[in-house]
């Protein structure tokens, strides 16, 4: 499995997480934050599958853009995998024919088909998408929001999306066999843990409190680090060790 964060960030320090998109295997997105601006036009099509975590706008703000960008070169329709609450705002906020088209009455060039289609997904409810079993796991967040477990047949990751605490996906990353990486929210440094409560987001202390929950060994990468709180934050969770935490590097492609 490969995994790759894409770019964000427009300025000289291309680490810095703004928007949220992680790239698998080439051609499926968790999240769209970055996903119509990270990509070359060439590579838009390769992306036919999109999970959405959550409707947040850092989540899902270049879906708009990588539709309208890929629409020429679509064979087939681009679906987007959400819960019915992010369907629901995508279709009332988004796609309204007033702040963008609607493309799910929108034809393919090459026929009849729609250039956007929904698909439904519920919490603890697994799905395919090219051959790798999705669940969706409900995390702590200010509105419905799932992690995710990605599964083939010899590799699992997790990603916990945007979480306060919580059990139930620690307990799934505990029970995974194969699994070998998990990317979890680190948003705050720990000087800002009544925001990072309020907001539903962890610090690296909190984060050390999640992963005595893990009670395994897997390699973990912090992502959503707030720009303005960098620095911090990861001078924070080098001092954590046990388990050790990695920051996630932007545009590097992971694979196990």
């Amino acid at each position: 499995m490969r995994v790759k964060l894409l770019r964000s960030s427009t300025s000289e320090d291309s680490q810095l997480q703004a928007l949220t998109t992680f790239l698998v295997n080439d051609c499926i997105a968790i999240d769209s934050g970055s996903l119509g601006l990270a990509l070359a036009p060439q590579g838009m099509p390769a992306v036919r599958d999109i999970v959405i975590t959550h409707a947040h706008s850092d989540h899902i703000a270049s879906l708009p853009i990588f539709l309208a960008e890929a629409f020429t070169q679509l064979e087939n329709s681009i679906t987007v995998y959400a819960l019915p609450e992010v369907v629901r705002a995508l279709r009332s906020f988004i796609f309204n024919d007033q702040i963008w088209p609607n493309f799910e009455k929108i034809p393919l060039m090459n026929g009849g088909r729609p250039t956007l289609k929904f698909e439904i997904i519920r919490p603890r409810e697994a799905f395919e998408i090219n051959g790798l079993m999705i669940t969706p796991v409900p995390v702590n967040h200010v509105v419905p929001t799932v992690g995710l477990r990605l599964q083939d047949e010899a590799t699992a990751v997790i990603f916990t999306s945007d979480t306060y605490v919580t059990d139930e996906i620690w307990e799934i990353a505990r029970e995974t066999p194969h699994a070998k990486a998990i990317f979890v929210d680190v948003s705050y440094p720990n000087e800002m843990e009544s925001l990072a409560a309020t907001s539903k987001h962890l610090t690296p202390q909190t984060l050390a409190s999640e992963l005595i929950k893990l009670k395994r060994s897997v390699e973990i990468y912090a992502t959503h680090i707030k720009p303005a709180s960098r620095e911090q934050v990861v001078r924070q969770l080098g001092k954590l060790k046990s388990p050790p935490v990695s920051v996630a590097e932007i545009e590097r492609a992971y694979e196990w």
